[in-house]
């Protein structure tokens, strides 16, 4: 089905993990930047996306395909709560492939979040999303994500005052889904 892999830039220490997936994931955000981004974002370079990859430390992932290795998006966790002992909850960003959009996405949905709360140890995952986004709001609810809120003009998009909608998923929240 779907696996992930950590996409690790690490410069200062020279460490550096399954890069050979970095283009695959700078064609991606910069196909669906528009979605991604507000008005506030900075302009969307080969770098600016290197330096977001380096500061998620390890919590980018790339996401493959399990029958080919066939690059079908990525996902990253930033803005932690907690402290260097513990990390409470993250924020979730993710970007797939039109490909794999549908039943691959929900089932690699659920399949991360498991091994968010798992492997990771976290109690909370969360989304912030624009409220036409459609696609990431049916996927939440398909893994058990609850809606906390909208944070009204939170931000700018395309010059106008844009909603933000807040989904946070707990531990015993997450769907059992299997095949």
């Amino acid at each position: 089905m779907c696996k992930f892999v950590r996409l690790i830039i690490d410069r200062k220490n020279s460490r550096y993990q399954n890069t050979e997936y970095l283009s695959n994931v700078i064609f991606l955000y910069l196909r669906y930047a528009k979605f991604l981004n507000d008005d506030y974002a900075q302009q969307v370079s080969f770098t600016n996306i290197v330096d977001m990859i380096e500061k998620c430390g390890d919590m980018f992932f790339v996401m493959l395909n399990e029958e080919n290795d066939e690059f079908a998006g990525f996902v990253y966790l930033d803005n932690p709560i907690g402290n260097t002992e513990k990390v409470h909850s993250f924020e979730i960003t993710t970007c797939v492939e039109r490909k794999y959009w549908g039943n691959f996405t929900k089932k690699a949905a659920v399949s991360f979040f498991k091994y968010c709360f798992t492997d990771l140890g976290l109690k909370k995952v969360k989304a912030q999303i624009y409220p036409f986004n459609y696609r990431v709001r049916y996927i939440l609810k398909f893994a058990g994500f609850k809606k906390d809120g909208i944070l009204r003009g939170e931000t700018l998009k395309n010059g106008k005052m844009q909603d933000i909608e807040v989904y946070s998923l707990l531990k015993s929240d997450l769907v059992n889904y299997e095949d």
